[in-house]
């Protein structure tokens, strides 16, 4: 079994939660972001990974290049020779990615606990055993997800 999907536009860090004096809430742009991954992973896989099986994650996030950079730099750009050190940081990207993959949740008052609203890849990112992350630069910006079932090595 095998998912690979593309969400486009430059990548999203993970924000972190907020905390007010009543409440922890999740940053509007974090949330969406994650919808939006949970959207496109969804429609690219009609199935769900089961409980008890191991998942291999890879991820590939692509940002734009600066417009203002010139020519013979923006070439080593896209030849992986300059790569991004750049903001947001890779593993804000993971968790983004991940958590989008998770089932959205929701607390249900009347039941006093959480019940799932809308279905993910697999049931929890404790599912994934291997993970890897790259960031690259590219004249469109992406990020390119692939899971499979892990087989160890």
């Amino acid at each position: 079994m095998r998912v690979n999907f593309t969400i486009e536009g430059p990548p999203v860090g993970k924000a972190r939660p907020r905390v007010t004096r009543k409440v922890t809430y999740t940053p509007k742009k974090t949330s969406q972001y994650e919808d939006l991954v949970r959207y496109t992973a969804i429609n690219s896989f009609d199935g769900c990974f089961d409980h008890d099986e191991p998942v291999d994650v890879r991820i590939v996030a692509y940002f734009p290049i600066p417009k203002s950079w010139s020519k013979k730099r923006r070439q080593l750009c896209l030849i992986n020779k300059e790569l991004p050190i750049k903001r947001p940081d890779i593993d804000n990207v993971s968790k983004i990615i991940m958590d989008g993959m998770n089932p959205k949740m929701k607390r249900n008052k009347q039941l006093h606990r959480m019940v799932e609203v809308m279905r993910g890849i697999y049931h929890d990112d404790k599912q994934v055993t291997t993970l890897v992350v790259k960031k690259r630069y590219a004249e469109r910006p992406r990020v390119e997800v692939r899971i499979k079932r892990d087989m160890g090595d």
